[in-house]
């Protein structure tokens, strides 16, 4: 899969593009929404910027990041012990390898992730969510 315009930070809560683009989507924007459309093979995760003081400099008011030709995805369930309100702080972002793809637990710290690993994201109420794709964008609203 293709990331096409921004990187994995190396927080793995964190996007980053261009030479000094930057997203904490842990502590900076709350996941709002996904939209999966399968004739389309097209997945949609939005996250809007946080109404926390911390993020009052924080650019963008939205981000999204927009799969396309999706061929792999899976949700994990939650865990029904935490508060609803933990479902939209991510908790980490990293890749995986395509064996892993049953994995939420575990976390793979991968400067070397090759092409066709999958993109895990997992959120503080144990929920998560894989893809793969053959392209995944970061879009910015202001």
């Amino acid at each position: 899969m293709e990331l096409t315009n921004f990187r994995i930070g190396g927080q793995y809560i964190d996007l980053e593009w261009g030479t000094d683009g930057y997203a904490d989507l842990h502590n900076d924007f709350d996941f709002t929404n996904l939209q999966y459309a399968p004739a389309n093979a097209r997945l949609l995760l939005e996250w809007t910027k946080s109404s926390g003081k911390w993020a009052n400099k924080v650019p963008y008011q939205s981000l999204r990041l927009v799969f396309e030709g999706v061929y792999f995805f899976k949700v994990k369930a939650r865990d029904p012990e935490y508060p609803l309100s933990e479902d939209k702080t991510l908790a980490q972002i990293s890749r995986n390898p395509p064996e892993a793809c049953d994995e939420f637990q575990s976390m793979y710290f991968n400067e070397d992730a090759q092409s066709h690993y999958d993109l895990t994201i997992g959120f503080q109420s144990e929920w998560g969510i894989k893809a793969n794709a053959a392209t995944v964008r970061l879009e910015l609203e202001s």
